[in-house]
């Protein structure tokens, strides 16, 4: 008969085995924390504010019908001229200077010439017979008359003389990004991961250039209607403007030959040359009221053409600052991929 203590060890022993093999069995393993692949430089680029350029200014200078002094102490002279006093000095050298052109025969013809329906027609339209208006472009142009000649200033605009013609406003040119185009990664995990990155971090660039360009190209348009509606008020003033012009110009005429006739006996023969020179000047100013009416209306369009111009250039060069910084922000992504992508290496699993 054995022992109780061999028996007790016996039991003891087979326990713990039980124990063992109890623990041993398999169990379920908790799920891991998913990893984390994060991309030094790509989450963080964006492009830069854009401050708006301001469109430079447009300078303009107006046209003028300039009178000469000598002609000035002409009409001053004719018009303080008294039925008792002497001639005025400026008077008789305006005479004596004429007849040296016009001889007395073709003087009184001249006069003649200018009946009230001719004057009215030069007054409306501007236009004379063709042989009396050859008669006086010979005179405006003599050159030993042109002191007593009016002449005229063309309208500027950014310091260049406007004529009757309006040249085309270029444009500069603008600077297009080029598409962004990233290498097609192999199926690693970190390299997907840097490769969505860089697929997020490119939307969020082109949403904050659609943005910033949205904005350039609104402030243009928003530009656009004042610079036109400004070019159709200046074109709808200029004609009332051009025509108070001749009104006043037909009055001082209807004064000037009122004291030569008041004047005719104590003039003499320097009635008809006076009268002629009078004509003469009146049919020129009229003349170059109908140049630079022209002129002022093409000024008209040439200030909107060079707004425009300008506006567009501060446009583009806002533009050109979007496309620069962008394709700056596309080249630092660029970079970080090379570097994400080197980076996969060194975290949780190997490329």
């Amino acid at each position: 008969m054995r022992p109780v203590r061999s028996s007790f060890k016996t039991l003891f022993y087979g326990v713990c085995l039980v124990a063992v093999l109890y623990n041993c069995k398999t169990k379920d393993v908790d799920s891991l924390t998913p990893f984390t692949y994060t991309f030094k430089g790509i989450d963080d680029v964006k492009l830069p504010e854009v401050t708006a350029t301001a469109p430079a200014a447009v300078s303009v200078t107006a046209s003028s019908v300039n009178t000469t002094t000598t002609a000035a102490a002409v009409s001053a002279g004719l018009t303080t001229m008294s039925a008792t006093g002497p001639v005025p000095a400026a008077v008789t050298k305006a005479s004596d200077d004429v007849s040296k052109v016009v001889p007395d025969a073709k003087a009184a013809e001249i006069t003649a010439a200018f009946t009230p329906d001719v004057v009215n027609t030069l007054a409306t339209t501007g236009t004379l017979p063709a042989s009396l208006q050859a008669d006086v472009n010979a005179i405006a142009n003599n050159p030993a008359l042109a002191a007593y000649m009016p002449t005229f200033t063309l309208p500027t605009v950014d310091g260049k003389a406007v004529g009757g013609r309006v040249g085309a406003a270029g444009s500069t040119p603008l600077v297009d990004a080029v598409s962004v185009n990233f290498s097609t990664l192999d199926g690693d995990a970190c390299k997907a991961a840097a490769a969505e990155a860089l697929a997020k971090a490119l939307a969020r660039l082109d949403a904050q250039k659609a943005t910033q360009t949205d904005a350039v190209n609104a402030r243009f348009a928003a530009l656009q209607a004042p610079i036109q509606a400004d070019a159709t008020a200046c074109k709808a003033s200029v004609p009332a403007t051009y025509a108070a012009y001749k009104v006043a110009a037909k009055q001082q005429l209807d004064q000037t030959l009122a004291a030569l006739n008041s004047n005719k006996a104590r003039l003499g023969g320097a009635y008809n040359i006076l009268v002629v020179l009078t004509y003469v000047v009146y049919a020129r100013t009229i003349a170059i009221f109908d140049t630079l009416q022209k002129a002022d209306l093409a000024a008209c369009d040439t200030t909107a053409a060079a707004k425009l111009a300008k506006a567009q250039a501060a446009r583009d060069a806002d533009l050109s600052k979007i496309n620069n910084g962008y394709n700056t922000a596309r080249a630092a992504l660029e970079a970080a991929r090379d570097k994400a992508i080197a980076s996969c290496h060194n975290q949780g699993n190997g490329g």
